[in-house]
């Protein structure tokens, strides 16, 4: 289940900082940090700006298609694996 939110949450953040949308989302960051030194600061510098777009967007696309990775090798889905059988004591060797 939080695999799954988690993959979500990167779909969501990858599709909303997309650098194709840059001319959209520019403006609203700018907007929602206007009278801020960082507004100021961006507002002057935009390729700042699209650099951390750029790189919010492949960590929201590594983070829906990874899936945050929290499964160590080997490990299954979720589901029970089979074990193999234990051989009874006088076919051991």
């Amino acid at each position: 289940m939080a695999e799954k939110i988690r993959r979500g949450l990167g779909w969501v953040i990858a599709g909303i900082t997309c650098p194709c949308h840059l001319p959209v989302t520019a403006p609203l960051a700018l907007g929602l940090l206007a009278g801020t030194g960082l507004g100021a600061y961006l507002s002057t510098h935009l390729e700042i700006l699209a650099a951390a777009s750029t790189a919010l967007f492949l960590g929201g696309l590594a983070l829906a298609i990874l899936g945050g990775g929290d499964r160590k090798e080997g490990e299954s889905s979720g589901r029970a694996a089979c074990r193999p059988a234990r051989l009874p004591a006088h076919r051991r060797r």
